[in-house]
């Protein structure tokens, strides 16, 4: 975690809004305040934020900005354990010299009620594209049988045991899923960064990084689908006669 000193020569602005104006540290950004006034602010540093826009500055550098006295109209405070938000929340209200009062804890519950109706859509999602995978995977073992099944009966009549013929014909399935799961993990990455930036609205900044864990998991379930299709194609393979390499016109 990188702290960030905030100093008399400049602002600090939040990451999404140095993205969406296309600035960066060094440069010179026009700011109007609540009175109409127009100022030039450089821009010293960039921190992240994930949920609104924010300009930091020294009360030095803004008095020198606007030629006019800091007035504070909002305060921060961290609450000890003992002391009672509902307690806070009644002297606010009956403290004419205040206007609101809002709880970070109330604000991120409010957030994550929101985001929880993308759960199912993800899980719909994730849904799909194992049903996708399994039935993929399925036809096409299914039709490399079928157009070996000559070689198959072939390599019973030459004394393979049950587990060597499963073995030479799903190692391929396995080896190509992990290959297949290698490819698609890069391509993944690059599609999240797409959508992230697509579904993110002005006001808030989506993380943009993905879990080492979200990689395994979706490895693990890929090649928890090839093993099941191979072992439900156990039968198919059982069911091939030998006779079949003596009808063969080779």
């Amino acid at each position: 975690q990188k702290h960030i000193k905030l100093d008399d020569s400049g602002a600090i602005i939040t990451e999404k809004m140095a993205r969406d104006l296309n600035v960066k540290r060094g440069d010179i950004v026009e700011i109007i305040n609540n009175d109409n006034k127009k100022a030039k602010v450089k821009i010293i540093d960039i921190t992240e934020n994930y949920l609104s826009h924010y300009i930091y500055m020294s009360p030095k550098y803004y008095e020198n900005l606007t030629k006019d006295e800091v007035h504070y109209n909002s305060q921060y405070f961290k609450l000890n354990k003992k002391a009672s938000e509902k307690k806070l929340t009644n002297y606010c209200d009956h403290h004419e010299n205040i206007t609101s009062i809002q709880y970070v804890s109330g604000i991120s519950e409010g957030f994550y009620s929101q985001m929880e109706s993308l759960d199912s859509v993800v899980f719909i999602l994730i849904v799909c594209a194992g049903a996708l995978a399994f039935i993929v995977l399925y036809n096409l073992t299914n039709i490399n049988i079928q157009e070996r099944k000559s070689e198959i009966a072939t390599i019973k009549v030459l004394g393979f045991y049950p587990k060597e013929v499963y073995d030479y014909v799903f190692r391929e399935n396995i080896i190509l899923a992990f290959i297949g799961s290698i490819v698609g993990l890069g391509l993944g990455k690059i599609i999240h960064a797409y959508l992230i930036r697509t579904v993110e609205v002005d006001m808030a900044m989506f993380i943009r990084t993905v879990n080492i864990r979200c990689y395994m998991i979706a490895i693990i379930l890929t090649m928890a689908f090839t093993f099941l299709i191979n072992l439900y194609m156990r039968r198919v393979l059982k069911k091939i006669d030998m006779v079949e390499s003596l009808k063969s016109i080779e």
